[in-house]
């Protein structure tokens, strides 16, 4: 039954799924351009919409419908977002979505909720989200702030750098327990601190310094420093 229990934490897939947000104001626009952002094939449905809406409607980046919700519309959707202004209408989307196999978030309500989306802070690959289970969003979003100011655009590039290192590593002789052990190796260096300061050098022969001989991480390098200086 919605509304009970705890939420359980997931990072969602949604790139090429079919998501509704019922709503044109400017909260239903930051969720469109929030789910655009990872992918999702966007249906609006709403008799108006705020002009970030329409921009993207006219760049058929998604499809909008211009008129009320209606009982399915939900129908063939992934998931879905109602953000309206109207509790009736927030009533009827959360009724239809109950019978229906489709992940939805009442932004108005909680606890006809199947997913809250957290307050969350994005460094390239790396995400952190917050949450305080729908009982307090100013709380994480202040604490987001605060984390905004603890990771940098840096800790993306480290992010990005271990990913490739991952590919360089898994697939040789070492197993899953010894390359377990080398990256706690890699993790003892403040990497974030060298690409902060662009100390491209010294990253690479501190990595070279632990890395076996046979696994050269100059490339590994050299496209992070390209990312990095983006």
């Amino acid at each position: 039954m919605r509304g009970s229990g705890s939420f359980y934490p997931v990072n969602l897939r949604i790139a090429g799924r079919r998501c509704l947000v019922v709503g044109g104001g400017v909260v239903a626009a930051r969720k469109v351009e929030s789910l655009l952002f990872c992918g999702g094939r966007i249906v609006v449905v709403s008799p108006d919409a705020v002009e970030a809406i329409r921009r993207l409607a006219e760049g058929d980046r998604v499809h909008w419908q211009r008129r009320p919700y209606r009982t399915g519309d939900l129908d063939g959707i992934f998931l879905a977002i109602a953000a309206t202004d109207r509790p009736e209408v927030q009533r009827q989307v959360a009724d239809d979505a109950a019978g229906l196999p489709v992940l939805l978030n009442c932004v108005d309500d909680p606890s006809v909720c199947d997913f809250q989306v957290p307050s969350q802070l994005r460094r390239g690959e790396l995400l952190i989200t917050i949450s305080t289970g729908g009982a307090s969003p100013a709380f994480s979003r202040q604490i987001r702030e605060r984390l905004e100011t603890e990771f940098g655009r840096e800790y993306g590039a480290v992010v990005d750098l271990l990913g490739r290192l991952r590919l360089l590593v898994v697939g040789t002789d070492g197993g899953s327990e010894g390359n377990a052990a080398l990256f706690r190796r890699i993790l003892t260096l403040d990497l974030a601190e060298m690409v902060q300061q662009e100390a491209w050098d010294s990253l690479l022969e501190q990595l070279r310094g632990i890395l076996p001989a046979h696994l050269d991480p100059a490339t590994a390098v050299s496209e992070c420093r390209e990312r990095w200086a983006e």
